[in-house]
């Protein structure tokens, strides 16, 4: 083998490894999820998938259909929604309540590269931690680069069942 052609298969192979690793760093697998802390306002935390815990009823998952649930809030899963800017993710969603009491939902993942969205209380937004996005508490971009708002929930409050519908 000439020094030509053995550069030449070297450079295929590194291209082919760099390639490999690019394309795996695309998947949403190791996606990060929101975590229970106050860091600069921030907060989340999970309320579970696919209406497997305690306390949610209904859809929550957008590849089995239209968004619509109930959150039950005596449940401990989304006890956080009882605190005024808390957050918890659940499904395909980010249920959030305001500092101002009021229950909001959208779509948990950034639409320009699917990273789950962080709810920021002290700021009134939702911030990508991925490459900086920030969205308005309805989902409109407030700076990208995403170029699409998330997708808005309606949400409804019974005070009398403690239930929190997002359809």
């Amino acid at each position: 083998m000439e020094r030509k052609e053995f550069l030449s298969l070297v450079g295929v192979s590194v291209g082919a490894i760099i390639l490999q690793n690019c394309m795996s760093g695309c998947t949403n697998s190791s996606d990060p999820t929101p975590s229970n802390n106050n860091n600069n306002g921030n907060t989340g935390g999970t309320g579970g998938t696919g209406g497997t815990t305690t306390g949610l009823t209904g859809n929550n998952t957008i590849s089995k259909g239209t968004i619509d649930f109930t959150l039950d809030l005596t449940s401990s899963s989304f006890a956080d929604l009882k605190t005024d800017g808390k957050a918890i993710v659940t499904g395909d969603v980010i249920v959030a309540r305001t500092k101002a009491g009021n229950y909001i939902a959208v779509a948990k993942r950034c639409t320009h590269e699917g990273t789950t969205v962080d709810f920021q209380a002290d700021n009134n937004r939702f911030n990508c931690s991925n490459h900086g996005s920030n969205f308005d508490l309805t989902g409109k971009v407030l700076n990208g680069p995403a170029a699409s708002p998330l997708t808005q929930f309606s949400t409804s409050f019974d005070s009398a069942k403690n239930t929190l519908r997002v359809s």
